[in-house]
């Protein structure tokens, strides 16, 4: 009777041969009654109960999250006697009821705490089938990128050279635009991730600080006020002006400066072009407005803003509800890099 016993502890693939082992040993002698019985059905008396799978807790999360049977059903696409057969089954499992069955579906203090243990169980397996299929993505895919013209000369074309040498199976698509236009592109997912200034417009983009930088006024040696050092707000209010195009962040902050001090400014001229913008600039017929990481010809000369000083700043920007994939990941790595070591 006891190896009877050690071997009714044996999963339920083994019973059959367990039932057939008896078989055996009793040839010759009269026929057991009831073994035939005994082999077709399942004896969790015994121990044998079907394990746990995570269907079981995946029907358990929704029902718990709609307390209805029914609804949670059709929302699973199963068959509500279905549902209620692995509720039923979980709770077996735990020993004890998960639900109180009464006219409004409850959880139970047990099923609470299942509840709380269930969620954290079902996010970590997602998120380790996420980052294995992030591992994967590493070996091929594609990675969009959007910048705007403050990186294109020096940081985009280095950290995009390097990500290609370090990761020669991923596809790059790079885009420059502004910096409206590269938070667009993340809102609809045209882009992964993006390069522009900072703060982006919408709560949905999340962004990193790079680099910041002081705004000036810009203007060419053959300007008449190219000698100036500093000027007042009655003369930038009678400036000519070359600004860049409304949906720029920089011309965001440029008008907010102008606002906040009062100043009517006289532009001539909208570009979204920086190098149009610059090229009108050296003719000496207006000044621009520019911070001076991007003022890198010789040829012009800086002038401070009036009053309060503008100050941008540029960084990283990814969509807040969507993390970034593996690639991703990896081209913000050599951004940081490339970033530090140009600073």
């Amino acid at each position: 009777m006891r190896d009877r016993d050690l071997e009714a502890s044996r999963s339920h693939a083994g019973v059959g041969d367990w039932v057939q082992e008896g078989l055996d040993r009793r040839k010759g002698r009269p026929p057991l009654q009831g073994i035939a019985f005994f082999h077709c059905i399942r004896p969790t008396h015994l121990g044998f109960h079907k394990p746990m799978e995570l269907r079981h807790i995946r029907y358990f999360l929704r029902a718990a999250e709609l307390l209805h049977f029914t609804r949670a059903a059709e929302s699973l696409y199963v068959s509500q006697p279905s549902l209620s057969l692995h509720i039923k089954q979980l709770e077996e499992e735990f020993g004890g009821p998960l639900f109180e069955r009464s006219r409004q579906l409850r959880l139970t203090e047990a099923g609470q705490l299942l509840l709380h243990h269930a969620r954290n169980a079902v996010w970590e397996l997602e998120r380790a089938k996420q980052e294995v299929a992030e591992l994967q993505g590493l070996l091929s895919g594609t990675l969009s990128i959007g910048f705007t013209h403050l990186f294109s000369k020096k940081l985009v074309p280095a950290v995009l050279a390097a990500y290609r040498e370090a990761h020669p199976n991923i596809s790059l698509i790079a885009q420059m635009g502004t910096s409206g236009e590269v938070e667009q592109n993340i809102l609809t997912r045209s882009i992964d991730v993006g390069l522009a200034y900072l703060p982006p417009e919408s709560n949905e983009i999340e962004f990193e600080t790079l680099t910041s930088d002081q705004v000036f006024i810009v203007v060419s040696h053959r300007h008449p006020l190219a000698k100036k050092t500093e000027i007042s707000k009655a003369e930038l209010s009678n400036l000519p002006l070359v600004l860049q195009s409304i949906g720029h962040t920089m011309r965001r902050l440029v008008d907010v400066y102008f606002a906040k001090e009062n100043i009517s400014p006289k532009i001539l001229l909208q570009l979204s072009d920086m190098a149009m913008l610059f090229s009108m600039v050296k003719s000496g017929k207006a000044a621009g407005i520019a911070s001076s990481k991007v003022i890198e010809d010789a040829s012009l000369h800086r002038i401070p803003l009036p009053g309060s000083t503008i100050v941008w700043t540029a960084g990283i920007l990814k969509l807040r509800s969507v993390p970034l994939s593996a690639a991703a990941t990896e081209f913000v790595k050599l951004v940081k890099h490339h970033s530090r070591e140009a600073s």
